[in-house]
């Protein structure tokens, strides 16, 4: 778990920090978004508990079905 901190934090970190520095705050905010986002599913992945983002992602396409059927 301590080598998942070890080799992603910098990955994420570096890149954030080049962004915010050359005052992209937009592009900062969307690689963060994106990047704790993996984290979290690595996170899981580490500790064997993989998260089935199919499922997730079925569950969305279902939702998003009903949201727009609704709305006709």
């Amino acid at each position: 778990m301590l080598m998942l901190h070890i080799l992603l934090a910098p990955l994420i970190g570096l890149p954030m920090l080049g962004l915010l520095r050359k005052r992209l705050y937009r592009d900062a905010a969307v690689f963060g978004a994106v990047s704790v986002t993996g984290y979290g599913l690595w996170i899981c992945i580490v500790n064997h508990r993989p998260f089935i983002i199919t499922i997730f992602i079925e569950r969305m396409i279902e939702m998003l079905k009903s949201i727009s059927t609704t709305m006709i």
